[in-house]
């Protein structure tokens, strides 16, 4: 038997794979024929009936807006608005002017103002022209100082009247200060040391409340003969009072007392001040303390005047004891003078309330010495030949006062763009009271180098009221 092995070369390709073929490219030709064709499905639905919505009035939003504009433009105004066209200037000439303000600007009121402006460099400014007892000055930021001690209620220069009237001539002016101007009030007394009382501690707005308790604050001052003086002492320096020798036989630094007026005055910061006193002292009198050197020189002396003065002493039999023994009786003599003096002020006084006098307003200390109330006390140290040294001193003299108060002056009143203050002053004396020109002259040259202030004299009562 032969036996024939299958070979895929040479077996031929059966019916069925000639029909796969076939069927595959009758396929292929099918899809490359219809690629290019798109089958959509439109889905029509059946057509719905349309229901309009109920009519609306119809409103014209531009004729309403419309409307409303013209309702308002009748209620502004009926009238027509006239333009006015005006060309630009060009080429104007003008003049630089340069204007200084002052710090405020015052109108009358009840007080004198300058009519015709005066100008600050190109141009001129109306100041406030205050005028206390004929005493004029133009200033905005004023100070008034018055005298409160005894020396002005004596008979001779009036009492309690005068005091009314200088009381109503100050509320017065105050009243008449316009809004714009600062002002402050001192009363002092330099009787018996220095008492200041200041209305306020610092310049204050001339308001109606402010005057009014200014008016409150004068209105007691001197009213009664048994009350007599400034009030309260309320103000201390604050610079450095002029240095003085220490008090002894050989100079009194209370003389010096007004010039604590006159610093208190510079410290308020015023542009104008017056000083209304019953005297003032010549700054001459004012003294100067020693250098060291000068100290010790003295000492040194006063030193061998003792020792000689003792050695003449024991020479003519005045022991330790004798001096001893008579100052204790020098004391008690004192005392006993002192005593009487105080019984006859009392006494005095009374009498003098009665019939409506001016009461005596002098210390014990003076009334004693006045009418010799202290015996003599004997027996008495003997007289020596051995001279006591001589305490000078140099005084200030008023261009060494002001020398002192630069810095003062610097620190109040330049620093702050500020001219020194002008001060015045009004001296107040009895009708038939002596004046000496040599007084005069002094309170007359002191006011005058201060800004060139004025001064003036009212004798009595009724040169006072009338200011005459």
């Amino acid at each position: 038997m032969k036996l024939h092995h299958f070979n895929p070369k040479k077996q031929k390709r059966g019916l069925l794979y000639q029909v796969f073929i076939v069927v595959a490219l009758i396929q292929v030709s099918l899809l490359v024929a219809f690629s290019t064709y798109i089958v959509s499905q439109t889905i029509l639905e059946d057509e719905g009936k349309f229901t309009p919505p109920q009519t609306v009035e119809k409103v014209d939003p531009a004729q309403q807006e419309h409307r409303v504009r013209v309702e308002r433009q009748q209620r502004k105004s009926s009238k027509m608005t006239r333009r006015i066209s005006i060309q630009n200037p060009q080429n104007v000439n003008t003049p630089e002017v340069k204007i200084n303000l002052p710090s405020t600007i015052s109108q009358g009121g009840g007080i004198s103002t300058i009519t015709d402006k005066t100008m600050n460099m190109n141009m001129n400014i109306a100041v406030t022209t205050i005028d206390l007892m004929g005493l004029k000055s133009k200033a905005e930021k004023i100070l008034i100082c018055l005298d409160a001690g005894p020396y002005l209620m004596t008979d001779v220069r009036g009492g309690l009247d005068t005091y009314k009237v200088i009381r109503e001539e100050i509320k017065n002016l105050i009243n008449g200060l316009p809004s714009t101007a600062l002002f402050n009030l001192m009363a002092f007394d330099v009787s018996n040391g220095t008492a200041i009382n200041l209305f306020q501690s610092n310049l204050v707005a001339a308001t109606a409340f402010n005057k009014r308790i200014a008016g409150d604050w004068i209105n007691p001052i001197n009213t009664s003969l048994k009350k007599i003086g400034p009030g309260r002492n309320n103000y201390k320096l604050k610079y450095e009072f002029l240095p003085q020798p220490p008090a002894s036989g050989n100079y009194n630094p209370g003389a010096s007392n007004i010039y604590r007026i006159y610093q208190a005055a510079l410290e308020q910061g015023a542009e104008a001040v017056w000083i209304l006193t019953t005297g003032w002292v010549d700054p001459d009198r004012i003294m100067m303390p020693w250098t060291d050197s000068e100290i010790e020189r003295y000492r040194r002396a006063q030193e061998r005047y003792e020792s000689d003065k003792e050695k003449q002493l024991k020479a003519l039999g005045w022991t330790d004891e004798k001096q001893q023994e008579y100052e204790r009786a020098a004391a008690e003599a004192r005392a006993r003078g002192i005593k009487k003096a105080r019984e006859w002020i009392k006494s005095t006084n009374a009498a003098r309330e009665q019939k409506g006098l001016p009461l005596y307003t002098g210390t014990p200390e003076q009334a004693m010495r006045e009418n010799k109330f202290m015996d003599k006390v004997s027996p008495a140290p003997p007289p020596v030949k051995v001279k006591a040294p001589e305490a000078r001193f140099k005084p200030y003299g008023r261009t060494g006062v002001f020398k002192y108060y630069q810095k003062l002056f610097k620190e109040v009143y330049f620093d702050k763009q500020m001219k020194a203050p002008v001060v015045n002053m009004i001296v107040f004396r009895g009708k038939d009271e002596d004046y000496p020109a040599a007084e005069a002259k002094v309170v007359k040259a002191f006011t005058a180098a201060n800004q060139g202030g004025r001064s003036r004299v009212l004798k009595g009562l009724k040169a006072v009221a009338e200011k005459e």
